[in-house]
């Protein structure tokens, strides 16, 4: 995943496909607006979220009525295909624009097509995508002042086995990184944050003027990390993968799954979707802007790997590092500027350069019988960095099972009553470009027939738990389906995924943990923050308690083989068939409600929650400045009525003996569709027209990672760490929007609302 955005989220992908962690009882510090990253790949946030309030909720204590279907697909997921899809589909490096992306997607559409669903589709776009120089790589050099070359990072990570042993891998880069050159004295920042960075100006009086920067990857999006290098006129920066974030191991890859010290993370730091389209598709028709007026970054970045890393981290002059700035490298880390040896200088070279490149989608379709105009979309990203096992070919193998196994079910005349879409993204991982320009081509259809969008940036990165992010909506749906689900942990007590994962993730012990926060990390970005479709990302992961890691260790390495997913991730592929169980089950489910299992009364207790985290962090500097909080917690009060009233009435429809008749049920799905494109607003957020979310989108200082009440927080933010009291107006203008959009979506819950 890009998350990046893996990226992840890092994104991961979405890291992915991310990837991190965030409880409501921290949303204080979410509040704040210090975007606490979900690794370096995925969304990693782990927020507590309340539940539900009003009546009682509805359990899932039996089948639906289409137990018949659920049972087939259960039933026909077959390990050995997904295995042999996996090992067909990782076989070479696979980035989009590339011979090994053209040939996966031609892999893809002919299976599909075999598979007898009703239609396939390759949608292709030409854009503009970013590429390492093979002849002349990318590198990171100690010199001495007369030019000596001491040291110099890998311009390829050394082949560890006969699978990493490949022509095809691509040099270490990050996508859309300036190519040139920054030479002079280094700068460790740490995580590369925001508030490292004002750490280092304001309490060390560091300046970062000219300096070529080294950080850590994680907490934050990559691309962050260079935004926030640029923000202050940096000539460069370096990005490395520390030890104790990678390898808490005593063994390494391909000996465990643990990062081995060449290993090294690749990923974009651009923006999602076309560069030279913004908001709308690359179709052949479009116009395009000059490549010089769209590209934001304009100092090179390189990653590295930890064991290159400490050659240059071990050599600098300056006051010592503080304790939470310090990784688990064998050194003493100090801050900089420059080296003990006042001859030494660091000399950072990128040869990056950018290309119009066709990337491909395949779309695959099963029309519904009763609602054709009314989508269940099922999405995962096929291109990787280089073989993406894990990243985000787990997912691909598993999408390909159940495209097969849904065939088999249209053959035999089991037909959804919605249409089904199968989407395999391409350019995710350069930026979620083949999704957003999809969707954008597209977002009019959408915004008026799509039910959901469900995306699996990668199946599993460990076979422990489920992690899910969701909109407040899907919540229930998804709780449904893991309870029909088989555990696929044998030797549990526990019969269901939702009793193993409430076991194993369930902050209250109520009932399993879920992220309302999205990020942009992977391909649900677009359809969530831009279109308004209810969006979930989920996959199994490791136990964080155990490992507090950034992410799974290979993330976007050349190490992140077949070999790796079936010796240390998912050897004998359950985990991995219980994710194509899940998710086909789950979209059957939605596909085939009479009335859809989404309960509002999710996302009014959550708007409340947020609205007292905001009144307890800034109630006081508010009432000074007149910000009228007091007209947003009434239009919050006047949501979780109309909420629990609209509750009321579908509990009492679903119940009832007699059926309700289609057009009742229509009127009641679409206002539950309807209802989160009620917090889009077509203006976008402040400076960033992208992000139309208004309750959920990426923080301004951390892609990876979501704000509530974004434009809010993001303008608090600035005026209060970067003293900018002309944005007291902004903050009130973002307050008004927040209130009127609110009260607008408890409008569309009445009869007639207006």
């Amino acid at each position: 995943m890009t998350l990046d955005s893996e990226d992840v989220y890092q994104k991961p992908g979405w890291g992915r496909k991310q990837f991190l962690v965030l409880f409501v009882c921290s949303l204080l510090f979410m509040a704040v607006g210090v975007g606490i990253g979900f690794g370096v790949g995925r969304n990693h946030s782990n927020q507590e979220i309340p539940t539900a309030s009003g009546a009682e909720k509805e359990t899932a204590t039996s089948p639906p009525s289409g137990s018949h279907a659920v049972d087939t697909i259960l039933r026909n997921i077959n390990k050995e295909n997904i295995k042999a899809n996996l090992r067909n589909y990782t076989s070479r490096p696979r980035m989009s624009g590339t011979s090994g992306g053209y040939e996966l997607v031609q892999v893809l559409y002919n299976s599909w097509k075999s598979f007898g669903i009703d239609e396939v589709k390759v949608a292709p776009y030409d854009v503009l995508m970013s590429y390492p120089n093979r002849t002349n790589p990318n590198r990171v050099q100690l010199l001495t002042s007369s030019g000596d070359l001491v040291f110099q990072s890998a311009l390829f990570e050394p082949a560890l086995d006969s699978l990493s042993n490949n022509s095809e891998i691509i040099p270490p880069f990050n996508a859309f990184a300036a190519a040139g050159i920054s030479e002079g004295d280094l700068v460790y920042v740490n995580y590369g944050r925001i508030e490292d960075f004002r750490y280092l100006t304001l309490n060390k009086s560091i300046d970062l003027k000219g300096k070529t920067l080294i950080a850590r990857y994680g907490k934050i999006f990559r691309g962050d990390k260079v935004k926030n290098a640029q923000r202050y006129n940096a000539s460069g920066i370096i990005m490395y993968t520390d030890p104790s974030d990678f390898n808490r191991g005593n063994t390494t890859y391909p000996n465990s799954w643990w990062m081995p010290p060449s290993g090294l993370q690749r990923g974009t730091v651009g923006s999602d979707g076309d560069y030279l389209t913004p908001l709308y598709p690359a179709t052949d028709y479009a116009y395009r802007m000059d490549e010089s007026e769209v590209l934001q970054l304009k100092i090179p970045a390189q990653p590295i790997s930890y064991g290159d890393a400490q050659h240059f981290l071990s050599e600098m002059a300056g006051e010592e590092a503080p304790p939470d700035w310090r990784g688990d490298l064998p050194i003493t880390y100090k801050l900089g500027p420059g080296f003990s040896n006042s001859s030494l200088r660091i000399r950072l070279e990128v040869n990056n350069f950018e290309e119009k490149r066709t990337v491909e989608n395949v779309i695959g379709y099963i029309k519904g019988k009763t609602e054709p105009d009314r989508y269940i979309l099922m999405g995962n990203h096929h291109d990787a960095w280089v073989f993406g096992a894990i990243d985000p070919l787990s997912g691909t193998a598993v999408l390909s099972e159940l495209v097969r196994v849904f065939g088999d079910m249209l053959k035999s005349g089991t037909r959804p009553d919605r249409t089904i879409v199968f989407c395999a993204w391409g350019a995710e991982e350069h930026g979620l470009i083949g999704s957003t320009e999809w969707v954008e081509e597209y977002m009019k259809v959408l915004y008026e027939r799509a039910v959901a969008y469900l995306n699996v940036d990668y199946a599993v990165d460990y076979n422990y738990v489920l992690y899910a992010g969701t909109s407040p909506l899907l919540q229930d749906s998804l709780y449904e389906a893991t309870k029909l689900v088989p555990n696929p942990d044998s030797s549990s007590s526990a019969k269901t995924l939702y009793d193993a994962w409430k076991a194993r993730d369930s902050s209250d012990g109520a009932e399993p943990s879920v992220y309302y926060s999205l990020g942009s990390g992977s391909d649900m970005a677009t359809f969530y923050q831009r279109a308004g479709v209810p969006s979930i990302d989920m996959w199994f992961t490791y136990d964080e308690n155990k490992w507090d890691i950034l992410s799974y260790p290979v993330y976007h390495s050349a190490y992140e083989t077949v070999y790796l997913y079936e010796n240390f991730i998912d050897p004998d592929y359950t985990y991995t068939a219980t994710m194509a169980q899940l998710w086909g089950v789950l979209a059957w489910n939605i596909a085939n409600e009479d009335i859809l299992k989404y309960d509002v009364r999710r996302y009014a207790t959550a708007i409340t929650t947020f609205i007292n985290s905001l009144k307890k962090t800034f109630g006081e500097k508010w009432a000074k400045q007149n910000v009228n909080i007091g007209a947003l917690e009434s239009a919050a009060q006047n949501l979780t009525a109309e909420a629990a009233t609209f509750y009321d009435k579908v509990h009492h429809m679903r119940s009832s003996s007699s059926a309700a008749s289609v057009l009742q049920n229509r009127m009641i799905n679409d206002r539950l569709t309807q209802f989160e494109r009620a917090f889009i607003d077509c203006e976008g957020l402040p400076g960033r027209p992208m992000y139309k979310h208004v309750m959920f989108a990426p923080s301004m200082y951390d892609s990876y990672s979501d704000n509530s009440f974004p434009g809010i927080v993001d303008t608090m933010n600035e005026i209060e760490h970067q003293h900018a009291v002309e944005k007291w107006a902004v903050l009130k203008q973002q307050v008004s929007i927040a209130t009127f959009t609110i009260q607008s979506a408890a409008n569309t819950l009445k009869d007639i609302g207006l």
